[in-house]
């Protein structure tokens, strides 16, 4: 009955394979790709993330007076929700629809990512703004320092989410290392550390985390076949 059950299986999946439309041979305008990523963030979502950010972090700017340490653990926060809302939550459904799609899973996948990162960097220029204004520190040391953290989760969380097959848990796991991360940074003298490092040191590791994160969406971008429809057979 098993057999019989995956002999019918199989030939549904070839029928329906005969009936998917041909990948283009073309590459996609990435501007289209990014209207069309754009058009899937919630607007009400967007602005409780960016609300909810602020209010961390003036909170936690008056409880400890580490303006450079609240921002370097608050920064990344609306990048790993929107990563997990609109990436990693339904990765495998999205994976297995990508052959019927006009716009391949990995093309889609670098855009998503391209619109979440100028979120999050909306968000950081805000509570910048905000802890310079509150707290005193000088505005472009506390922009670079949220950077940081930001650029690079946000260029790891896409490597993984390129290489792994089942990742919906990866942003969840994200969130409680980088919890529990913030935690022992408060406890730690990382606030030291992060007040003696120099302005430049922080720019040229924005750079560097650029850099990579180009270079990976470009790489993304371009594996049209990431997804086989052998896999599910």
């Amino acid at each position: 009955m098993n057999e019989r059950m995956e002999q019918e299986i199989r030939r549904t999946i070839r029928f329906l394979q005969a009936s998917m439309p041909e990948p283009r041979d073309r590459q996609t305008p990435v501007f289209t790709l990014l209207r069309i990523a754009a058009g899937e963030i919630n607007a009400g979502l967007l602005l409780g993330l960016f609300a909810g950010a602020l209010i961390f972090g003036l909170l936690s700017v008056r409880a400890l007076s580490m303006p450079m340490l609240t921002i370097f653990c608050t920064a990344p926060m609306p990048m790993l929700l929107l990563f997990h809302r609109y990436v990693l939550a339904s990765n495998q459904n999205m994976r297995e629809l990508e052959a019927t799609f006009p716009y391949s899973y990995p093309e889609m996948l670098a855009a998503r990512s391209v619109v979440i990162s100028c979120c999050m960097f909306g968000a950081l220029l805000l509570l910048s703004v905000t802890l310079h204004v509150s707290a005193g520190e000088e505005l472009l040391r506390l922009a670079l320092c949220g950077a940081v953290p930001g650029i690079y989760l946000c260029t790891l969380l896409l490597f993984l989410s390129a290489r792994l097959r089942n990742p919906e848990g990866l942003s969840l796991l994200a969130l409680v290392f980088w919890a529990a991360l913030c935690f022992l940074a408060t406890v730690l003298p990382v606030d030291r550390l992060l007040q003696l490092c120099s302005t430049a040191a922080y720019a040229a590791l924005a750079a560097i985390g650029l850099i990579l994160y180009g270079i990976l969406v470009c790489s993304v971008q371009k594996r049209r076949n990431l997804y086989d429809m052998a896999y599910i057979r």
